[in-house]
């Protein structure tokens, strides 16, 4: 289209020029000359007027061209910068919980050994972790397993690489407990729910609600003293002896990412199966 109109604008000024010629040799033509002049003025002045917008159309294009590369660009840049920063929180929050736990194993007094959540039992039927320590890092079937937090479970099965870990709240677990005020001793089982239940608690006593439950010792899985969770409600069976207790545990079992393995000589495992109680 630019062509185009350089053509015609190239006509009208040929012709203009012969014309002119032609009106220097003989005035006869000097109206012609004059006539065409004001013929051709419109058609000048929308020609310059239609250069002009074609050359505004084309410098806007590649101005806009250039601004879709620079805007790419930018994104590009922009969704690189937030994958780093996504990658610095996530080690922020991973130290954070590191210094949780290295805290938590200075203030035990077991030998641990840390290690990493790397699988889940996604059926539904038990609640099991899969941690990233096996039997070639010492660990062996009945250790307890802790976080920061309080108890998370007891090894059930060993690989050479790996561990499964029956967690606190399965309906198979259960762990000797002592309230840390009133005393009362009982047996926590799991429930397959994010809550615990404290069995064979006397009918009377003095129970105090948000009570801290500890593990009592009692038995060959769990040492004594680990926070377990805390007591939220007491409930009296309708036909039984006992109370029961709903306890909140300590331990986000859904956020899982670290724990500490509790390693146990075989002097020890000896010592505890010796013990009169064996409620674990």
């Amino acid at each position: 289209m630019v062509q185009v109109s350089k053509r015609i604008i190239g006509t009208i000024v040929i012709v203009l020029c012969i014309t002119v010629f032609l009106s220097i040799k003989f005035p006869v033509f000097r109206s012609i000359r004059m006539l065409m002049v004001q013929v051709s003025m419109p058609a000048l002045s929308l020609s310059n007027k239609t250069l002009t917008v074609l050359r505004d159309l084309k410098s806007a294009f590649v101005l806009n061209a250039e601004l879709k590369r620079e805007n790419n660009a930018l994104k590009n840049q922009t969704l690189f910068l937030q994958s780093k920063i996504n990658v610095l929180r996530e080690y922020e929050i991973e130290n954070r919980r590191l210094r949780a736990l290295l805290e938590f194993k200075e203030n035990i007094e077991y030998d641990t050994i840390p290690a990493k959540v790397i699988g889940r039992d996604l059926t539904g039927w038990s609640q099991i972790i899969i941690i990233d320590k096996g039997t070639r890092h010492n660990i062996a079937i009945d250790m307890s397993v802790v976080s920061g937090d309080g108890v998370v479970g007891k090894v059930i099965e060993t690989g050479y690489f790996a561990s499964k870990v029956l967690l606190l709240i399965d309906k198979q677990s259960r762990i000797g407990a002592i309230m840390q005020k009133s005393r009362f001793v009982g047996v926590i089982e799991g429930t397959g729910k994010p809550y615990l239940i404290m069995n064979y608690l006397p009918r009377e006593g003095d129970f105090f609600i948000d009570d801290m439950a500890l593990s009592s010792g009692l038995g060959k899985v769990y040492e004594k003293g680990l926070v377990i969770g805390q007591i939220k409600a007491i409930h009296e069976e309708k036909f039984g002896l006992y109370k029961y207790a709903e306890v909140v545990p300590a331990v986000n079992f859904n956020k899982l990412e670290e724990v500490l393995v509790i390693l146990k000589s075989n002097a020890e495992f000896k010592k505890n199966e010796a013990r009169i109680y064996n409620l674990e």
